[in-house]
């Protein structure tokens, strides 16, 4: 991998994704960045710091391992410090919880890329790529109006494919309409979906009264969620029943020594579980022993 740094903004894509990172490779060296590929998270810090990139895209596996832990963190310092960071994966289900993690611009499905590559490096109507190629003379520049824009197009360079120019939308604006009556202090829970059976390394946990409406679902991940996040959570049950619940992570199970072959992951504490379920529950953790947990 080179890293003599060109005028254009450089890209570097982390991971293992041979289509994925091929379709990025083409396109936005034909859109006029200047894109590194290295083929997974290890050392990705010493190489944020030798590319200097102004887009870091991460592409996630379907279960990422812990691997991915130090390179997450890595992303969440880079984004603190202007550099725009874009997580990929097979799925929303997987891409999203981890984005809020990293701190990431943006999460996209595998699909979404292989459809539009130039995703990746897009913004928000208005914005224009820190570093992007220099835009026309001014001899080539069209009569002032009042009220200038920029396509997405003219951000990425003269050789990208040119798109019809539309009146400009305020998105943020849009969507600042559409909640307005909401508070603005409430977080938006994070998604997760679950599901629970007797091979899983997914589990119910109990508490001291070692029913399961005292504790809730431990969910086996290698990146959990500090403790305190609020989710939404979609329940797969074995007898195979879904239901929607709100949670709260209540603990996180780092990996340790201490822990041996247990997994990592949280514990998440479900709220407003009914009755049906309870019981369901219940006579599931006779055929499987319940991780217990006592809050110190």
């Amino acid at each position: 991998m080179t890293l003599a740094a060109p005028a254009a903004s450089r890209v570097l894509v982390v991971g293992s994704d041979a289509d994925v990172s091929i379709a990025l490779h083409l396109h936005l060296e034909r859109a006029g960045y200047a894109i590194h590929c290295m083929p997974g998270p290890a050392e990705l810090e010493a190489i944020v710091r030798a590319v200097a990139p102004h887009v870091l895209v991460l592409l996630l596996p379907a279960a990422p391992d812990g691997s991915w832990g130090p390179a997450l963190s890595t992303a969440a310092n880079t984004a603190k410090v202007g550099v725009r960071v874009v997580m990929v994966a097979p799925s929303r289900e997987v891409v999203e919880p981890l984005a809020a993690v990293a701190g990431a611009e943006r999460a996209l499905a595998r699909a979404e890329v292989l459809s539009r590559p130039l995703v990746v490096v897009e913004r928000t109507i208005g914005a224009v790529p820190p570093g992007a190629v220099s835009s026309p003379s001014p001899a080539q520049r069209p009569a002032p109006a009042p009220a200038p824009t920029h396509s997405l197009a003219d951000a990425a360079g003269p050789l990208a494919a040119p798109r019809p120019r539309t009146s400009p939308v305020d998105l943020m604006a849009l969507i600042d309409e559409e909640l307005v009556d909401e508070p603005r202090s409430r977080p938006v829970p994070t998604r997760v979906e679950v599901t629970v059976s007797l091979v899983s390394e997914h589990n119910f946990y109990v508490g001291p009264t070692r029913r399961v409406d005292s504790g809730g679902v431990f969910i086996a991940t290698a990146m959990p969620p500090p403790t305190g996040t609020r989710l939404q959570v979609r329940l797969g049950l074995a007898d195979g029943r879904r239901i929607d619940l709100e949670g709260e992570v209540a603990f996180v199970r780092e990996k340790s020594a201490t822990i041996g072959r247990q997994p990592t992951g949280c514990g998440v504490k479900l709220f407003n579980l009914p009755g049906w379920a309870v019981d369901a529950i219940d006579r599931f953790v006779l055929a499987r022993q319940p991780i217990v947990y006592s809050p110190q």
